[in-house]
């Protein structure tokens, strides 16, 4: 014989339509409405499950229609410069979603030739992809190794004498995608030019053969200023 307490204590009363469901129950038999956390939303299980549709829709389509109506853009600058004697590095940023692109690399000098070669090793790192990567270049000044000796004497004297070194920069011609460009320029310390002139000088020790390519050639002629 069956307990009327027990029958009474096995059962609770539904969190909506208040009908008698087994205790424990996670769905009212009668309203089909849910007993546990799901009871606090204020939606059905059908507007639920057409809602969750509709989220996994809007997940696939969001995308597509932003690459209809956004137009890739590139945001390319350079950074962090290091030299070392006539190794020059820099980092190139390029936060945007499209490539840019490095249209040349020149040095404005007042001891420097204009003619002086500032070379990208590898030529392929001129298309600055999104992302970032390190650009190293030459820098190969128009100078035998005696006038190159010379001059690294001179910036030995600044140097010791705490004066700035000559106005020696590096400008670089940044291209966007969108047709925008940028000037960037990194100017050169006395123990910059120092170094510089030190290491073509034991590079131009090395050389048998002097010619336009590996920049030994003495002073070279000044360039126009771009």
């Amino acid at each position: 014989m069956t307990d009327p307490d027990t029958t009474q204590k096995s059962q609770v009363l539904c969190k909506h339509c208040c009908h008698p469901i087994p205790q424990g129950a996670r769905i009212c038999s009668i309203c089909s409405s849910y007993q546990n956390w799901f009871s606090f939303i204020p939606f059905s299980s059908t507007i639920l499950a057409l809602l969750t549709a509709l989220i996994s829709v809007i997940g696939i389509v969001i995308p597509s229609l932003y690459g209809i109506f956004h137009t890739p853009q590139s945001e390319a600058s350079l950074t962090m410069p290091s030299i070392d004697g006539t190794t020059l590095r820099v980092t190139a940023v390029n936060t945007g979603d499209a490539p840019a692109s490095l249209i040349r690399a020149w040095v404005s000098s007042d001891l420097l030739a204009g003619a002086t070669k500032v070379k990208l090793r590898n030529d392929d790192d001129a298309f600055l992809v999104p992302g970032h990567k390190l650009l190293v270049f030459d820098i190969i000044p128009l100078l035998d190794e005696q006038g190159s000796y010379q001059h690294s004497l001179e910036m030995m004297s600044y140097i010791t004498q705490n004066k700035p070194g000559p106005s020696t920069k590096v400008r670089f011609h940044v291209l966007q995608s969108d047709g925008r460009f940028a000037i960037q320029e990194f100017a050169l310390s006395a123990d910059d030019l120092f170094k510089l002139f030190r290491a073509n000088a034991d590079r131009c020790s090395a050389i048998d053969k002097v010619n336009f390519e590996n920049g030994c050639i003495g002073a070279g002629v000044p360039a126009d200023e771009p």
